[in-house]
């Protein structure tokens, strides 16, 4: 009897289990895999923006959703061009505002084929035309091993971090990326030498 009242108190405390957005599901593929997802405001109008990161037949793709009169509505769909220099799909992707300009970027993160490094590619979005969006790369390194940039500022201006840890014996560094109004341009670089 104890048992029985716990559950029914329970089942009153806790949420019911929620399906997915029609909305969002009816347009992707049938197939799609879910990776990872983000809500971020990409355009500055103070709503937020879904990205969805997904496999479908065997490729990584992205699209982005926005909110209109209640309803998700496709917005932008990378249609594979999110993939790497090398061809290479992105593993893991993140938004965040990286250069203080009130939106959010998009962070895709790639790892080579043997896994022993890592590019970080940040995206922003062109505001030059909302209804046909376009997101350019404004920065791309890598480091290896894997490792994701740390975001912060040097001096005054919003800066990227990539750091490559010395091994045993060899080198690494510290490369620093400052947004100059435009773009992360390389700002300072710091090596040192395991002897």
């Amino acid at each position: 009897m104890i048992i029985f009242l716990l559950f029914v108190v329970l089942s009153g405390i806790l949420p019911a289990a929620s399906s997915a957005n029609p909305d969002v599901y009816s347009v992707l593929p049938a197939d799609t895999r879910i990776l990872q997802y983000s809500l971020a405001d990409f355009d500055g109008d103070a709503r937020e923006e879904l990205a969805i990161l997904y496999t479908t037949a065997d490729e990584t793709r992205l699209t982005l959703f926005r909110e209109d009169s209640g309803r998700w509505s496709r917005w932008w769909d990378d249609n594979g061009a999110i993939n790497g220099q090398d061809g290479n799909a992105p593993r893991s992707l993140e938004t965040v505002d990286t250069n203080g300009d009130g939106r959010a970027e998009m962070l895709a993160y790639y790892l080579t084929e043997k896994n022993s490094a890592m590019t970080a590619r940040i995206l922003a979005l062109d505001d030059q035309d909302l209804a046909n969006p376009v997101f350019n790369i404004i920065l791309e390194d890598m480091t290896a091993p894997p490792g994701y940039p740390l975001l912060g500022t040097e001096g005054q201006a919003h800066s990227v971090t990539f750091m490559r840890m010395a091994s045993e014996v060899g080198s690494g560094y510290r490369r620093v990326y400052c947004w100059d109004g435009e773009k992360f341009e390389k700002c300072l670089e710091v090596e040192w030498k395991v002897p």
